[in-house]
């Protein structure tokens, strides 16, 4: 609804006995540790076995993690069943219901609302069904839980809007608080912002998160601030590009934001928007299919694992892969410790 950092990582496999492991795309699989026909990533059990996957939203990118699932699952039997719940969080409690009762093997759910699904995930416990989640802290225990980084997407965008501002006042863009995630990247921005010293004069939220909406509200900043106003902070790439419509004389704003859509990198390219994060949502798809794998094997995956963001700016737009073209990316998994944390390693 999601800049390689130097890493002095520990591989999970040394940490955890021998998780992390890699497969090809012809399904040749090498593994750390594996045995007895499992190869670190699934096994004879997961042969005809079922996934329930329970999206929050239509969406191009939760259409193309259900191609990755697809693909991945389907390396070793076992076979995907998605329902969308269309923001509706009723919707998202009988579609799982309806899984529950359809006995899928594991569990991935985005929830809408984390809170009010706690009941079906109640449920799935009971039958004792192994549960995933993307993006969400509330409740659980979870057989584990897939994150997106956007809070160092969004603290990073704070100190690089440092530099870009060159000490200038700021202003940012936020998402509707409805959405744990964007709750998550606010905090993350908030708190770096005061670290660094911004001199953030006014905070909006797009609350219809429309480009039209993010360019009113920079429109009315230039009509207030001008060229004073050094740079913008805006939650995603929708917002940025209206952002970015709004430029013109002397308001000039540096403009960072998070996503890597397709259509936000040709406005990175012209200088126009001076960075965004884009989620190697491949990954995320593919962690998914591997906690769910590892669930059906009966292993243990880590508690969380943490998907990098990537930082794009003009230098590295063209090499920037959207999500369209990475679901056909190779199935390869493996990991390493930062601080603390799980992360997918990238390619």
């Amino acid at each position: 609804m999601r800049a390689r950092r130097a890493v002095a990582g520990l591989a999970v496999a040394a940490l955890l006995g021998g998780l992390a492991a890699c497969g090809d795309d012809d399904g040749k699989k090498t593994a750390a540790g594996g045995s007895g026909g499992d190869d670190g990533i699934g096994c004879a059990a997961a042969k005809g076995k079922t996934v329930g996957f329970s999206e929050p939203l239509p969406d191009p990118n939760f259409q193309a993690l259900e191609k990755i699932l697809t693909k991945s699952l389907g390396k070793y039997g076992a076979k995907l069943r998605p329902v969308n719940a269309n923001l509706n969080p009723g919707k998202q409690i009988s579609d799982i219901q309806t899984l529950l009762q359809q006995r899928v093997d594991v569990l991935i759910a985005n929830p809408v609302d984390p809170n009010a699904t706690q009941g079906a995930f109640a449920q799935a416990r009971q039958k004792k069904i192994p549960i995933i989640v993307l993006d969400t802290k509330v409740g659980g225990p979870y057989y584990t839980s897939v994150h997106d980084d956007v809070e160092y997407a969004a603290a990073e965008g704070a100190r690089q809007l440092k530099t870009l501002a060159a000490g200038g006042k700021v202003a940012a863009i936020y998402g509707p608080s409805f959405a744990e995630l964007l709750n998550w990247e606010k905090a993350a921005f908030d708190a770096a912002a005061k670290e660094a010293g911004l001199d953030v004069v006014d905070r909006q939220v797009n609350q219809k998160i429309t480009p039209d909406a993010a360019k009113g509200i920079a429109e009315a900043w230039r009509q207030k601030y001008g060229a004073q106003l050094k740079g913008i902070w805006t939650f995603n790439d929708v917002s940025a590009i209206g952002a970015a419509s709004a430029i013109g004389g002397d308001f000039k704003p540096a403009i960072v934001s998070i996503n890597g859509q397709p259509d936000a990198i040709p406005l990175v390219q012209a200088g126009k928007i001076s960075m965004t994060f884009g989620v190697p949502y491949d990954k995320t798809g593919q962690a998914m299919a591997y906690a769910a794998l590892r669930a059906l094997c009966g292993a243990k995956v880590p508690a969380e694992i943490t998907v990098p963001t990537v930082k794009i700016d003009k230098a590295g737009a063209g090499s920037w892969q959207p999500i369209a073209q990475r679901v056909d990316n190779p199935f390869k998994v493996a990991f390493e410790q930062r601080a603390g944390k799980t992360y997918v390693k990238l390619d």
